[in-house]
């Protein structure tokens, strides 16, 4: 594995650099965020664990050498990334610590996590989120947004349900994205007007959400 012949080089430090991108991740889970992880939140966890170092060389190879991380946005003040491969990236982190595999996961929560990400939930999120944000949306785009609308949206909607109902804590990263999908497509297909439409939890979701991705392994 990739990840094996990093943590052979690079050793403990190897390790350190993926176990804080693994705890920016899991603090990074939030729709409307740029990726899993960024650089800040990456120092932060080294921080948290009496490391004082910067991660830059190593984060710069396990992307352009290893392949196990992508840049998903990069500007003079923020630096994104992607994690490729989330389990392996715990496997090994688990293999240094000599921890056991985790019990098997519920099949149905893998059929439904599985059938979740097969519609490319944050691609959706990512177009919904720039399409907020126009005044006035092209032909091509309202004819996106109408095939969104009548063919992954029906699907989501039945993922809500099912999860909700049966799995809510174990889906419940995947519920979060779902439910902001459906509050964005109601802010742009309703226009100006959709605020007063909605909720106090539902906007203090939003606003939330909007501060501060997950995951999408395929």
């Amino acid at each position: 594995m990739v990840v094996d012949e990093f943590i052979a080089k690079y050793g403990e430090r190897g390790y350190l650099v993926l176990k804080a991108i693994l705890e920016a991740a899991r603090k990074g889970r939030r729709p409307f965020s740029l990726g899993d992880f960024n650089y800040k939140d990456v120092k932060i966890a080294l921080k948290a664990m009496g490391i004082d170092y910067n991660p830059a060389p190593l984060l710069s190879k396990l992307e352009k050498e290893y392949g196990v991380i992508e840049t998903s946005y990069k500007s003079s003040n923020q630096h994104w990334w992607r994690i490729l491969d989330r389990e392996l990236i715990e496997a090994v982190v688990r293999e240094w610590e000599g921890k056991p595999e985790p019990d098997p996961e519920d099949p149905r929560v893998r059929m439904l996590r599985i059938q979740f990400y097969s519609l490319s939930p944050h691609e959706i999120l990512d177009l919904l989120t720039r399409l907020s944000k126009r005044k006035r949306l092209t032909s091509m785009e309202r004819a996106k947004l109408k095939k969104i609308a009548f063919e992954e949206l029906p699907l989501l909607v039945d993922f809500i349900e099912k999860a909700s109902s049966e799995y809510p804590d174990e889906l419940s990263e995947e519920i979060a994205v779902a439910e902001s999908i459906l509050e964005l497509f109601e802010e742009i297909v309703y226009g100006g007007a959709s605020k007063a439409r909605y909720s106090v939890k539902g906007r203090e979701r939003l606003e939330d959400s909007l501060r501060y991705r997950d995951r999408e392994p395929i």
